[in-house]
């Protein structure tokens, strides 16, 4: 189960219990019956160096890259559009590459991760 630790699940893959040392915080609230939602910050290192970051496949066999990966902030929202039948959620996430996941040398030079999904939930 992805999501209790690391991120959304779904195709958002980049984060797994995979040479990950990753502390963070977590906010979480339920301001009515029918909305939830929460926000979570964490700082993720490599635990071992020369060994790939958690499920990304980026590596530097030597270590000389650093051992920083960079930050992740995600949320999500849900709202019961009919309670205890619909329910709607919107997730998000960002990654904010660091040493490691720019100097790698299969590291991909496409920036920042950004992901959002929308999903809607029935329950019969």
């Amino acid at each position: 189960m992805r999501r209790a630790d690391l991120a959304p699940a779904g195709i958002y893959a980049q984060i797994g219990r995979a040479n990950i040392s990753t502390p963070g915080v977590r906010l979480e609230m339920a301001p009515t019956s029918r909305l939830d939602g929460f926000v979570a910050y964490r700082a993720m290192w490599l635990a071992e160096r020369t060994d790939a970051f958690s499920t990304t496949s980026v590596r530097n066999p030597s270590g000389r890259s650093g051992s920083f990966a960079g930050h992740q902030i995600e949320g999500r929202v849900r709202w019961w559009l009919v309670p205890k039948r619909f329910r709607a959620e919107i997730n998000g996430a960002w990654i904010g590459k660091g040493r490691f996941l720019e100097a790698a040398p299969n590291a991909p030079q496409t920036g920042n991760t950004h992901y959002i999904s929308i999903a809607v939930t029935a329950a019969f």
